[in-house]
């Protein structure tokens, strides 16, 4: 059976531009009550970039999964270890280095993160409330996400014409 996606993948850029377009179109935004509209010269610019370009981001990703799951990884082998090594990175202390009290005290903090765990359960979390907000103010603030979106345009566009200068220097000669 035929998809519409297999159609999509047949098109020009110029026509799958359009396609988007009228797709983003059909979504009712929750807040507006009004379809989004998004021109197509918008995914036009996006898809007609050359490819490489996203693989800095795709790179960037996989290191962030990779990081994850190796810290993943150790937490489930040693919790204990795992909590005082984030301790002693938070508190820029070399574990080599440790001084008796450093010592005694990083136990003690190793017992009341798995007491306050233990209390909390789902509502725990490692990082402190300041970071949490940080994290929930950026997700939700739409004129920083905006802002970002703006200057990543910026910068992309930039680049989009630094490589196309550099292209046509080399067609010159």
């Amino acid at each position: 059976m035929r998809k519409q996606y297999d159609d999509f993948t047949q098109l020009k850029i110029k026509d799958m531009s359009k396609s988007i377009s009228d797709m983003t179109y059909k979504y009712i935004n929750p807040d507006t009550q009004e379809p989004t509209k998004v021109p197509p010269i918008h995914y036009e610019k996006i898809l007609d970039q050359v490819t490489e370009k996203y693989m800095s981001d795709i790179t960037s990703r996989q290191f962030l999964t990779i990081m994850f799951t190796q810290l993943s990884n150790l937490k489930k082998e040693d919790e204990k270890y795992f909590n005082q090594a984030l301790l002693c990175m938070d508190l820029g202390l070399n574990p080599k280095d440790l001084r008796i009290d450093e010592q005694i005290a990083i136990e003690y903090s190793n017992d009341f993160i798995n007491d306050k765990k233990e209390i909390e359960k789902k509502d725990f979390h490692f990082l402190n409330e300041d970071i949490l907000s940080a994290y929930e103010e950026a997700k939700n603030n739409p004129a920083l996400q905006a802002h970002v979106v703006r200057e990543s345009n910026r910068f992309e566009e930039n680049e989009n014409n630094m490589f196309s200068n550099k292209n046509y220097e080399r067609d010159e000669r």
